[in-house]
């Protein structure tokens, strides 16, 4: 069978799953690789189906191309489709953007073993699989354990694999690695929404203020984050060994691990590109076709003739 999308529990797997915008940025230089064609014509034709399947998984009125009197494409689509391909890989949550990777390679436009590399590259915990003789793709989410066998696990190691590690040792009642765990988290999530290669090796003290006027949470989340980072540390045996007792209790531990799950998902739900992709759609729904149901209408643009296009 096809791909056909996540299922619900798959859908559920990858709540905690964070895809980094350095990932993001590989796989757009692999779609732009797959759309250039030396006929300009074709290369935009390229471009707009990948537009158009991100658009359709995200709910957004498709994008339909239309040339000029002449058979060509005006020079207003070309800009719109570069700026707009820019997004295709930036915008999506995590499980959106797991089923357009799976629509893409199901469709051939993009190669499975390059976007396997590319997540694994990211520690991620997904990965595609090709089989039957209809070369059928299906997505596998691997479990936390085996991740860890693949050797992925880096200074700042997959923010699921975190949480997991945060739960078991809510399992085990070890509240100080609790809140050490969410640190971490808080710390990876930063970097990444921060997205600068100089504070990869920085605390997140050092850069918080940066962070902060990244993010699209909200204040008091991030007063959460900043408090609860600063506690692990000075909590004892959260950071550093110590002789005292911990401070932390068993409702102070799931307090922190919903919060950060909930830190987790808004991040990337409320995320910078989300923002500008809403203004980009403003501007192209700003005139519609009549006739064309929910497609964006094209830029403005005049034929060879003169005469004005809708």
């Amino acid at each position: 069978m096809p791909f056909i999308g996540l299922t619900n529990e798959e859908r559920r797997d990858l709540e905690s799953e964070v895809v980094s915008n350095d990932a993001r940025t590989r796989l757009t230089r692999l779609m732009r690789a797959q759309c250039a064609a030396r006929d300009g014509n074709v290369e935009l034709i390229n471009y707009n189906r990948y537009i158009n399947i991100a658009r359709s998984l995200m709910g957004l009125s498709v994008y339909r191309l239309e040339p000029d009197d002449w058979g060509m494409y005006q020079n207003e689509e070309f800009g719109w489709h570069f700026g707009e391909a820019e997004l295709v890989m930036r915008r999506p949550d995590t499980a959106t953007f797991v089923e357009m990777l799976g629509d893409f390679i199901q469709q051939r436009m993009l190669p499975l073993c390059e976007v396997n590399d590319i997540l694994a590259a990211d520690n991620t915990t997904v990965r595609f699989r090709i089989h039957g003789f209809g070369d059928d793709v299906s997505v596998e989410i691997l479990e936390l354990a085996a991740l860890e066998d693949e050797g992925l696990e880096k200074e700042h190691p997959n923010v699921r694999l975190l949480v997991e590690r945060m739960e078991d040792a809510f399992a085990r009642k070890d509240y100080s690695a609790v809140l050490h765990a969410c640190g971490s988290v808080f710390e990876t999530l930063a970097k990444n929404v921060f997205d600068d290669p100089k504070v990869e090796t920085e605390p997140l003290g050092a850069f918080f203020d940066g962070y902060r006027k990244r993010s699209a949470l909200p204040s008091p989340l991030l007063d959460f984050i900043r408090d609860t980072y600063a506690r692990r540390n000075h909590e004892p045996l959260a950071a550093h060994g110590a002789t005292r007792e911990p401070t932390v209790t068993a409702k102070d531990a799931a307090v922190l691990i919903e919060m950060t799950k909930t830190c987790v998902r808004l991040e990337r739900r409320l995320a910078e590109p989300e923002q500008k992709r809403k203004g980009l759609d403003q501007k192209a729904g700003t005139a519609r076709a009549s006739g064309r149901g929910d497609q964006v209408s094209p830029p403005h643009r005049k034929g060879r003739s003169g005469s004005d296009r809708n």
